[in-house]
């Protein structure tokens, strides 16, 4: 009885120590604000694609990276038209 309750408790402490904290998790609006961050995930997603891949950390980081690359992108200036007065052609 007393050597099944101290390998009870063994196995308890055990399992508890195995856990971890768990990391938390950013939204998409976090990693677009914060670069330094979203390029750390972005290498970590990378470098462990099997494992990170999917998780919603590397998916937020990477949908955020898209809409800054998007955003630069759609902000470029138009250039001025080649003909003065179109309408008058």
């Amino acid at each position: 009885m007393r050597a099944r309750l101290i390998l009870t408790l063994g196995l308890g402490a055990g399992a508890l120590a195995a856990c971890s904290q768990p990391v938390p998790t950013h939204d998409k609006a976090y990693y677009v604000q914060h670069e330094a961050e979203r390029t750390s995930q972005l290498s970590a997603c990378q470098n462990d694609p099997g494992r990170l891949g999917a998780t919603a950390n590397c998916v937020n980081a990477q949908s955020a990276d898209a809409d800054v690359h998007a955003s630069k992108f759609y902000d470029v200036a138009k250039p001025a038209p080649r003909v003065a007065d179109p309408g008058k052609l």
